[in-house]
């Protein structure tokens, strides 16, 4: 494949952006919510880099540049395989998770009673509502995603292909505002976005997005690994 100028649609050039979730961290084995905290990779996740990274390098060598969130869950994915194409990792914050408020650090299964005014936030279809305690709105998020994108589809990058490591929850926002979001039904996703899975977008210099649904959250990379994938719907 090569680094041509990328368009999905007549007169819009795009940069191809592939997303990988990070690997499995310590809070996504004890099934707790991290939000913008920041626990290590477990050894469970530093097996799924050590496999996947170089395998994901492999299938896209012709990406000019590798960007992760500076959480270090992330950035310690996206550095392997940065490395593994002989390229700098470049950190930056838009990437991060939702920050989640009073939900962070909360085991899973008991949200609804520890926190229930965050949970009902976070489980609500408001995106300008931000999660009680110092928490993000989902449109926060998206305006985040729309400055990367913006970044990223000018200048050196443009109508080039990219690779980005972030978060479930920020994936999950990426899935929900395609432009071409009339087009989910092709997605065959099962399980939810699985650590290491990879989901692929064309970005535009307007900030926004064409998700490539029928591929989305791909394990393909782990595919014949031992090492779990958690697929929490928050990174």
């Amino acid at each position: 494949e090569s680094n041509k100028l990328i368009t999905s649609q007549p007169g819009m050039p795009s940069t191809r952006v592939v997303f990988f979730r990070h690997a499995q961290s310590e809070f996504n084995a004890r099934h707790l919510i991290q939000g913008q905290l920041d626990p290590p990779l477990d050894e469970t996740g530093l097996e799924q880099v050590a496999l996947a990274a170089p395998r994901a390098a492999a299938a896209h060598d012709n990406a000019v540049a590798v960007f992760s969130s500076d959480l270090r869950r992330a950035s310690v994915t996206g550095r392997a395989i940065a490395d593994a194409l002989d390229l700098a990792l470049i950190e930056d914050a838009n990437l991060r998770e939702r920050h989640l408020g009073d939900l962070q650090g909360l085991e899973r299964a008991s949200l609804a009673t520890s926190a229930p005014s965050a949970f009902k936030v976070w489980k609500s279809r408001d995106r300008n509502a931000a999660v009680p305690g110092g928490g993000e709105s989902s449109a926060g998020v998206d305006a985040r995603l729309s400055a990367f994108f913006q970044t990223v589809s000018t200048g050196k990058y443009a109508g080039k292909k990219i690779i980005a490591v972030t978060h479930g929850g920020v994936l999950g926002r990426l899935f929900a505002g395609g432009a071409n979001r009339e087009e989910k039904r092709l997605c065959q996703m099962r399980r939810g976005v699985g650590n290491f899975a990879e989901c692929v977008v064309d970005a535009y210099d307007d900030g926004t997005w064409r998700c490539h649904y029928s591929g989305w959250a791909s394990g393909r990379f782990l595919e014949d690994s031992e090492a779990t994938l958690q697929a929490d719907d928050v990174a």
